[in-house]
């Protein structure tokens, strides 16, 4: 008896310790799923520029400042796909929200957004934030745009 309310309590466990996953939106209508964002206020804070990457479900990625579209352009399947599997995965979504560099006293503000299908988000970044991972899913996201250019 003991020992089957100890493997219980160990199942217990385990299950809190991965935490609880949430869906991803997966509509196709266009719906934004990530949202990378950088900010500097210089001189006047009221004046600062966002810069602004976002991924939508319909497999498109646009660039802009402060809400403005600059540009859209579609994301290949594959390279859709290993950005959502990276930014949705456990090792990501387990992060730390505050990711600032506590080293670095100016620069700018930079934040990972990730919008489930429950209507809920989760931001993650700070000032100059240095995480890998972090780092590793902006350079992704920054690769889709290069690959456009060329």
């Amino acid at each position: 008896m003991k020992k089957k309310i100890l493997i219980i309590l160990l199942l217990l466990l385990i299950c809190c310790a991965c935490g609880v996953t949430k869906n991803i939106i997966r509509s196709g209508k266009g719906d934004l799923i990530l949202e990378y964002t950088s900010s500097s206020a210089f001189g006047n804070a009221s004046e600062k520029e966002v810069y602004f990457i976002r991924l939508y479900d319909d497999k498109t990625i646009s660039t802009g400042y402060n809400d403005t579209i600059k540009n859209k352009i579609d994301v290949s399947d594959d390279d859709y796909q290993k950005i959502i599997d990276y930014a949705f995965s456990s090792s990501f979504t387990n992060l730390k929200e505050d990711l600032t560099d506590d080293r670095v006293m100016d620069g700018s503000s930079n934040y990972i957004t990730l919008f489930f299908e429950d209507g809920t988000s989760k931001k993650y970044g700070g000032l100059n934030p240095t995480n890998k991972k972090f780092v590793k899913l902006y350079e992704m996201l920054e690769g889709l745009l290069e690959e456009e250019e060329k």
